[in-house]
């Protein structure tokens, strides 16, 4: 009796209980699914009204911009959603590229580099792109591709980034391959220059040095192939004349001048053959003098060179005590003394004590002794620190309180207070 009552309840409980849970369950189930469909419609409501509003505002700002405003006037803008190599311009009104007034402009500012020429190309009259006599480009640039030897000047398109242009293909090899030996970039033009041969070899347009032959037996040469790799490896003169007057002023045996067609007189002038002086230092110091006689005694840039045989013997022998140089002159200057002695300038007298130093103007000018103007200003300059002031009493007795006695100052009429 008990077992079954028992049993009979817990069926009850258990049939019961389980219709609560799926109760529940459906309950719990329905206020979660509702606030979740109600949010998503708002959201999508809000998300809307969003929309139009982020519409509204970015009309606004196109209109503030003054982009779209009615009547603007359409302009030439790049294409860029064409790419680089099929770009080109349209007109329209596009505020996200530059503008242009015009087509032509267009490409030029916005397709300068593009190889194909597409933007170019649909103009209603494209620039005449025919190409001249041996490429496509109006221009021409060296081909870096090539060995140097056999390098050349083309106008193929395209021309690489970087290559330096000329207006001609004869200006191209002159200025790209100018020590060309082999002649290969001249050689391609249509027309190559005239290469008269001298010696059986080919002349360039300048003239350099022979450093292949001793010093004394060379000359100056124009001779293609050049014995060196580039133009600027040696210097370089547009004549005959000014390479060897440049590169070889001091050759003696004059085999380079002898080379000329017509090679100078050498007939000497007053006194030597040169239009230029040179101190003789093969000559003892104080009998030496300036020279422009033939052949030179030194090689190039051996000794100092002067426009005239006064101012060698000034720069060269200034402090000569003997006055040779100044002697050999045609009309030597007058050696008469100036109001306080010889000179026309004055020199610190280095025999006296500093205390007692003066400053001088005596014949001779001792060699490497400075030398000034005025007496004044060699006094200030050498004996600036001279508490005596001999140098400037030497001048005037009035300069200093120090020159003379009170009784010798006012009898001077000096001036000066003196305690």
């Amino acid at each position: 009796m008990k077992i079954t009552t028992i049993a009979l309840f817990s069926s009850l409980v258990v049939s019961s209980d389980a219709r609560g849970f799926r109760n529940l369950v459906e309950k719990v189930t329905r206020r979660n699914s509702a606030p979740a469909t109600e949010t998503a419609a708002a959201e999508d409501e809000a998300g809307v009204e969003g929309a139009a509003e982020g519409t509204a505002d970015q009309e606004n700002r196109q209109l503030n911009n003054g982009c779209w405003k009615s009547g603007e006037t359409a302009k030439w803008h790049p294409t860029y959603s064409a790419g680089w190599t099929s770009g080109y311009c349209r007109l329209t009104v596009d505020c996200n590229s530059p503008s242009y007034g015009s087509e032509l402009a267009c490409c030029k500012g916005a397709y300068r580099g593009q190889n194909s020429g597409t933007c170019l190309s649909r103009l209603p009259s494209p620039p005449t792109m025919s190409p001249t006599d041996t490429g496509g480009l109006d221009v021409y640039y060296p081909d870096y591709n090539k060995a140097w030897p056999l390098g050349e000047c083309v106008n193929t398109r395209p021309m690489p980034s970087g290559r330096p242009t000329y207006t001609t293909q004869l200006a191209c090899c002159k200025g790209a391959y100018a020590g060309q030996m082999s002649g290969h970039c001249l050689a391609q033009l249509p027309s190559p220059p005239t290469m008269t041969p001298t010696n059986s070899l080919r002349e360039a347009d300048f003239w350099y040095p022979d450093y292949d032959t001793n010093y004394a037996d060379a000359g100056c040469s124009n001779k293609l192939p050049l014995p060196f790799n580039n133009k600027n490896d040696r210097p370089n003169y547009e004549t005959q004349i000014a390479c060897c007057k440049g590169a070889y002023a001091g050759q003696t045996s004059g085999k380079c001048l002898s080379q000329l067609p017509s090679p100078p007189t050498t007939s000497p002038t007053d006194t030597g053959g040169y239009d230029f002086w040179y101190p003789d230092y093969d000559t003892n110091y104080a009998a030496a003098t300036c020279k422009n006689e033939r052949p030179l005694p030194y090689g190039p840039g051996g000794r100092p060179t002067f426009d005239s045989q006064l101012a060698c013997c000034k720069a060269a022998y200034a402090g000569q005590t003997s006055g040779a140089c100044l002697a050999g002159l045609a009309s030597p200057p007058t050696t008469a003394p100036t109001e306080s002695g010889g000179l026309d300038v004055y020199y610190p007298d280095y025999s006296r004590q500093f205390a007692g130093g003066i400053c001088i103007n005596d014949r001779p000018l001792p060699s490497g002794r400075p030398s000034y103007t005025s007496k004044a200003a060699c006094c200030s300059a050498a004996y600036s620190g001279q508490n005596s002031h001999a140098c400037m009493c030497d001048i005037n007795i009035c300069n200093s309180c120090k020159c003379a006695s009170e009784t010798a100052l006012a009898a001077a009429n000096c001036g000066l207070t003196c305690s």
